[in-house]
């Protein structure tokens, strides 16, 4: 099955990497792969404190999403060799919200997520991005798997 309209979650990780190449795969010629990367935004008091701790002529250069975008960028790069037409979203919220929030809006055919962006302890902590991905998409889900690990026992 192709797709027109395929929405990946991004964050870096190997399984990330696996994901943007599954929706690379997944989607068809004349389609678009949206490229999801979410985060938890500083407080403004947090953003405030960074602004004056910069001399005043280099206060409007900051630029809070800069570590997310340059992020977001390699799997820009790695779509756009491969011929795919992209979009990227960085977003401020939850991933798994944000993932769906971006679906839905874009009207996605498909979701792929990695299935291991976090570490046990986080995943624990913070429960599965891609299992509330799949549990609240109103659309396809695909959750990559890394081949070459194994599942916890």
């Amino acid at each position: 099955m192709v797709y027109h309209t395929v929405v990946v979650g991004y964050d870096g990780s190997s399984d990330a990497d696996l994901a943007v190449e599954a929706a690379a795969d997944q989607v068809g010629p004349n389609g678009t792969v949206h490229v999801v990367t979410a985060f938890h935004p500083e407080s403004n008091a947090r953003l405030l404190e960074h602004l004056q701790q910069l001399p005043e002529e280099f206060r409007y250069a900051y630029d809070p999403y800069h570590a997310e975008n340059e992020r977001q960028h390699a799997a820009l790069a790695r779509l756009q060799g491969r011929g795919v037409d992209c979009a990227g979203h960085v977003v401020p919220d939850d991933p798994a919200t944000a993932i769906i929030d971006v679906a839905r809006r874009e009207a996605a055919d498909l979701v792929v997520v990695g299935g291991r962006g976090l570490g046990a302890v986080q995943r624990f902590l913070r429960g599965s991005v891609s299992a509330r991905v799949a549990v609240h998409a109103p659309m396809s889900v695909l959750i990559v798997h890394d081949p070459g690990t194994t599942a916890p026992s």
